[in-house]
Parts: structure tokens; C-alpha cells; sequence
């Protein structure tokens, strides 16, 4: 089974995913490592020289990698919901990560990873333009204000 986990910036994906992929016995990918290591660059740098939409064909192409592995958890992009035809590429199990905004706004004020869009938009703005998105791509969806209820309940959900 291939488990996508998806949500806002700071929303814990990568975190949990390590732990959730430990409990499973799963591979872990972290979709935005797996570009910056293909394209021999880091994200900020990408959106600097070729954009956003440049970034999110990336995202695009990568999904289909992934279509080749099982037993994986993957920590996608905060923005790969942003294209509604990537649905059809992430065939498996689709949990959003849910966390209010105030959280998130000072989990990623602390956090050194340098994230394109929120030098230029609040998570405020961010979640209005995503979280009809979120809402389309799930499956489940999972309070993530604490890691091991978040991990509890993933496990309830697919009966692990």
C-alpha cells in the first residue's frame, strides 16, 4: 500500500511519516527531498530559477515514480493538491494532516526549512486557496496538534 500524506506547510507530514513508516514497517520518502535530490537543487532555489509552475511539473513527474513502489509512506508537498489531476496519480491511501492555523504559524516561524510561498503569503491566505483541495484528496482526515493521537488514529483508520 502506498499512503500519501498530505496537508498545509508545518503540518507535520515528514515528522509523522518517519514514525508512522517505523510502526509499518514501510519506506519513508519525503516527496520535496526526493526533488531537490533529482534535480540537484533545493526547492527555494528551484522556485527561483524556473517558478512555481515549473515546480509543480516536477511534483507532477514524481508522483509517477512513485506509482512503481509499495509499502511506502509519502510526505508529499504541501502544493501537490494544488493540480486536481495529480488525484489520479496518487493511488493508495490519502491522509490529511490537519492542524489549525496558529499552530502552523508557529511551527514553520521556528522551523529553519525555507519555505517559496510564505515569503510572500501567511498560512492564512495559503489555507484559503487549499483547503477545498484538502477536502477533495483525502481520505481520512487527522488532527496533528500531537504526534502519537495523530499516530493512534492513522493506525484505528487502516486497521493496523
Amino acid at each position: 500500500m502506498r499512503i500519501y500524506l498530505i496537508g498545509m506547510p508545518g503540518c507535520g507530514k515528514s515528522t509523522l511519516g518517519k514514525r508512522l513508516a517505523k510502526k509499518l514497517n514501510y519506506e519513508f520518502i519525503d516527496m520535496d527531498s526526493y526533488i531537490e535530490k533529482n534535480a540537484c537543487m533545493f526547492i527555494d532555489e528551484i522556485f527561483d530559477a524556473f517558478g512555481e509552475e515549473y515546480f509543480r511539473a516536477l511534483e507532477k513527474n514524481t508522483l509517477d515514480d512513485f506509482l512503481k513502489l509499495d509499502n511506502v509512506i509519502i510526505a508529499t508537498g504541501g502544493g501537490v493538491i494544488k493540480d486536481l489531476s495529480n488525484k489520479e496519480k496518487m493511488d493508495g491511501l490519502c491522509i490529511y494532516l490537519k492542524v489549525p492555523n496558529d499552530v502552523l504559524t508557529y511551527r514553520t516561524s521556528k522551523s529553519k526549512t525555507i519555505r517559496p510561498l510564505l515569503q510572500t503569503k501567511t498560512i492564512d491566505e495559503l489555507f484559503e486557496e487549499r483547503k477545498d483541495k484538502y477536502d477533495y484528496f483525502k481520505d481520512i482526515e487527522v488532527e496533528n496538534v500531537n504526534i502519537d493521537y495523530a499516530l493512534s488514529k492513522i493506525m484505528e483508520e487502516i486497521k493496523c
